[in-house]
């Protein structure tokens, strides 16, 4: 995993509007050139809350990342959200 690739680009998209724009958009175009795998690239470009978490993102960034593709706190991306990790255990956070 290349995980600091990673953990970049969920913090550029979290940071800037418009390229989480963008990555909902035109996913291929907002990843192109960054040093990440299929599977990596597969869930960013979906959002996939989940797959992420398993790929060993950080709970930090992977919520921020979240947040801005929905466009702000609601409930019922908080419930989404939560419901998207209900199951999973925290694994090492070293970066």
């Amino acid at each position: 995993m290349s995980r600091y690739a990673t953990h970049r680009t969920m913090w550029e998209v979290a940071a800037d509007g418009e390229l989480a724009q963008q990555l909902k958009d035109d996913p291929a175009q907002a990843l192109a050139g960054r040093d990440l795998t299929d599977q990596e690239s597969t869930a960013l470009a979906k959002g996939d809350v989940r797959g992420l978490f398993q790929l060993g993102v950080h709970p930090f960034l992977l919520y921020n990342f979240a947040l801005r593709l929905n466009g702000g706190f609601t409930i019922p991306f908080f419930e989404a959200y939560l419901e998207a990790l209900r199951g999973l255990e925290l694994g090492d956070l070293e970066t």
